[in-house]
């Protein structure tokens, strides 16, 4: 996964925050994934990753 390897040398300019979420988004294409940042350590966990359609509605809370 091309664009965490990224995300990982420019983490604020590539992430954005996910409002009402404790999650970030980091898009790619279509595509986006879902992460959770641990800025004290600087690791980022991707939670899920799909198509921005429907990504949102499977893997985040209502």
């Amino acid at each position: 996964m091309n664009k965490a390897d990224e995300a990982t040398d420019w983490t604020e300019h590539r992430l954005e925050r996910l409002s009402g979420y404790p999650y970030y988004k980091l898009r790619a294409g279509d595509y986006r994934a879902i992460i959770t940042w641990d800025r004290d350590d600087d690791i980022l966990i991707v939670e899920a990753v799909g198509h921005r359609r429907n990504v949102y509605d499977r893997h985040l809370p209502p």
